[in-house]
């Protein structure tokens, strides 16, 4: 891959990434505008990059359950262990669906039609702005009972879905519960650290196993690039998402699925 395409990957995965438009949608139809195949070592580092935006821009709330972790270990009781549990019990389901997923033989996210493409990205983008509409807006993560978070986590497990788009899909459950839109944003990234980390390391070692991973100055910027450009990501949606709503991400999902049905069904 040359540079401007690693380049036009890397700002298209970190841009998506953390807007509820849907990832995977993207990189499947850039993947068919590129004339080279994706590097699957490229596409690695590209998801590390993402991760480690979430986590920069989390850092005060990531650190916050690290001392939670250790407050539940010497058995204190503190809105830091508190905010631990529910992201761990949030990622217990999407943690046992990819497990159950690679225990069966089935490739996380894998190979979608332009047909699925489509009503994926038109179904849930009506789903989003439903969601939304729906939300009190009353709630915070604070409010968040162990019983919602593992709803939540079922959410993220249901996003493995190819299409769905994770933070999409977890955004909606967290609307239709009540939480405000800011709040809904963070624990949705929040919680998508930990299975996105587990994820990557479990492909860096299959592909280190089947001896296809070269490690290159393109990974290296791949993830430099996706790193700059999902923290832009998330620094725009945290802003816009504290006077604005979800409309305008759903309508484009909308809009977007809706060409690509055109172009298939004619």
């Amino acid at each position: 891959m040359d540079l401007l395409h690693i380049f036009a990957l890397a700002a298209v995965q970190g841009v998506t990434e953390f807007l509820p438009v849907g990832a995977e949608a993207h990189l499947a139809l850039l993947a068919r505008v590129l004339p080279a195949p994706l590097d699957p070592g490229v596409v690695l580092l590209l998801n590390l990059g993402t991760v480690l935006a979430a986590a920069a821009y989390f850092r005060r709330e990531m650190m916050q359950a690290l001392v939670g972790g250790y407050h539940l270990s010497v058995g204190r009781n503190s809105e830091n262990a508190r905010l631990a549990v529910r992201l761990f019990v949030g990622w217990v389901p999407a943690v046992a669906a990819g497990i159950a997923l690679l225990l069966l033989g089935r490739q996380i996210g894998g190979e979608m039609t332009l047909l699925w493409l489509g009503w994926t990205m038109v179904g849930f983008g009506l789903l989003v702005f439903v969601a939304d509409r729906l939300g009190m807006r009353l709630r915070r993560i604070e409010h968040m009972s162990g019983a919602t978070a593992l709803v939540i986590g079922i959410a993220q497990a249901i996003a493995l879905v190819p299409g769905a788009g994770r933070i999409g899909v977890t955004m909606i459950a967290l609307r239709l519960f009540g939480f405000e839109r800011t709040d809904a944003a963070r624990f949705a990234l929040l919680i998508g650290v930990v299975p996105v980390l587990a994820l990557t390391g479990w492909n860096s070692w299959l592909l280190s196993r089947a001896g296809e991973w070269h490690g290159s100055y393109d990974g290296l910027i791949a993830a430099a690039v996706s790193f700059v450009a999902s923290y832009v990501a998330i620094a725009f949606l945290m802003q816009w998402l504290r006077r604005g709503s979800l409309a305008p991400f759903a309508l484009y999902r909308v809009i977007l699925g809706a060409c690509i049905l055109y172009v298939v069904y004619t």
